[in-house]
């Protein structure tokens, strides 16, 4: 089986998406569906320097940064962080991450709520666009 860490390594030269970075999800491969029917687990790679553009969601996130250091912007507040610190962004909130070094990517733990919200139909998701428009994700 490949490891998280490698599969995201494979992806060096690609900055995946500009709100998410490159994220995979940790899924129960029996199911396709989460390994837990309320929470979920993702883990968020920025390439170095790399910052996302906003996001707002429905679900609450608890962010943990396992390897590299930067900082998160949440309603406009800056918060720094290193490694095994941890970040709760409450849903509704404004957010971005930014990869505060400059030749090593940075990898993010990310539990969130959600599934359940998914259930019940409740989930959605914002971005705003390098123009500042907000555009609904999901």
């Amino acid at each position: 089986p490949v490891g998280v860490r490698e599969l995201l390594g494979r992806h060096k030269d690609n900055d995946g998406d500009p709100h998410d970075g490159l994220m995979v999800e940790y899924i129960d491969p029996t199911t396709g569906e989460p390994v837990f029917k309320t929470i979920t687990f993702m883990v968020q790679m920025l390439q170095p320097g790399q910052k996302t553009l906003p996001v707002k969601t429905t679900s609450s996130l608890l962010v943990s940064p396992f390897e590299g250091k930067g900082h998160s912007i949440v309603n406009g507040n800056k918060f720094d962080w290193k490694e095994f610190d941890t970040l709760a962004i409450p849903g509704g909130s404004w957010f971005e991450h930014i990869n505060d070094s400059s030749k090593d990517p940075l990898f993010l733990f990310i539990a969130s709520d959600e599934p359940t919200l998914k259930k019940l139909d409740l989930f959605r998701k914002w971005g705003r666009d390098k123009n500042d428009a907000v555009v609904q994700l999901a």
